[in-house]
């Protein structure tokens, strides 16, 4: 697995866990979705160019 989808896989599953906290403000937890999406599209791109 390149070095670029394992970094991004690494920042995706840090933002799933903080995604679990309850006590995240609404925006933060928005933020932080959009960032997750934004990985994970990343991601899918990266693989498909292997």
């Amino acid at each position: 697995m390149p070095a670029r989808i394992r970094h991004l896989r690494t920042i995706l599953a840090s933002i799933n866990e903080q995604l679990q906290q309850s006590e995240l403000r609404p925006d933060a937890r928005a933020y932080l979705e959009r960032t997750a999406d934004a990985c994970r599209s990343a991601i899918r791109d990266l693989a498909l160019k292997l």
